[in-house]
């Protein structure tokens, strides 16, 4: 079967031979370990959420709690209030108490609980990039050629892929918004509008792989300057053949 590999939209010259093919994949790789960063990550979370709680058991079990319920019981029905799931859910204005030594104490705690939800906040996850400019080039191309496109993101320990269909199907359900997915201006990427999705949101197509050797190389221009940089030589993938024909291949 003729499995079309794109790397540009903007270099396509054989139209029959595309129009042939069973499916089209745009490559993306990523310089991260996936399972290392997801451990990393929960760990993240797991150790904000307890600072959370050991934070709020500091206020609610003293004699701060009816401090915080007199000066501000918005705040305080807030975090009396909070779980495991809805410390990530809160946002509140961190006051300026500073008239007496326990509001200063209390206002310290409350900024500490603050910083440790702003960790909760941040996104936890790699994720598959399309451009928003890239999405109407893309479906003008799926419709021109007539053939499946699928974002295939690569790393150094497995891959994910998900189809172009899918990815419009998931951003345009509200209630996946800014849960496995985001839009923001990438400023790694000139500033583009970006959507993020969570690459576990794809199938893991590759489940191992074997690192490539690597080795540090240098390249003298003409004018004397000594370029330095790394190399990579041989490396493999092991394809989920079963997800690859279900997901890719029979669609």
């Amino acid at each position: 079967m003729n499995i079309l590999v794109i790397i540009s939209l903007f270099n396509i010259e054989n139209s029959e031979h595309i129009r042939s093919a069973v499916a089209a994949l745009e490559v993306r790789s990523s310089s991260y370990l996936a399972g290392k960063y997801a451990v990393f990550m929960n760990n993240r979370q797991r150790q904000a959420i307890d600072k959370c709680h050991e934070i709020r058991n500091a206020i609610i079990g003293t004699d701060l709690s009816d401090l915080l319920k007199r000066k501000n019981e918005t705040i305080y029905n807030l975090i009396s209030n909070a779980t495991d799931d809805t410390f990530r859910e809160l946002d509140f204005r961190c006051p300026s108490w500073s008239s007496t030594q326990e509001l200063i104490n209390l206002r310290k705690l409350l900024k500490g609980i603050k910083e440790n939800i702003e960790v909760l906040h941040k996104r936890d996850y790699l994720s598959i990039t399309p451009k928003m400019e890239d999405i109407a080039l893309v479906n003008r191309w799926i419709q021109q050629y007539n053939v499946k496109h699928f974002y295939l993101q690569v790393f150094f320990d497995r891959a994910y892929i998900i189809s172009f269909k899918n990815i419009l199907t998931f951003v345009s359900n509200d209630n996946n918004d800014g849960n496995n997915f985001s839009i923001e201006r990438d400023d790694k990427n000139q500033g583009k509008t970006t959507i993020k999705i969570n690459v576990q949101i794809g199938k893991e197509v590759l489940g191992k792989i074997d690192m490539p050797e690597h080795k540090s190389a240098m390249k003298e221009l003409d004018r004397g300057r000594l370029l330095f940089y790394v190399t990579f030589e041989g490396g493999k993938g092991y394809l989920d053949n079963e997800i690859f024909i279900r997901d890719v291949i029979d669609v």
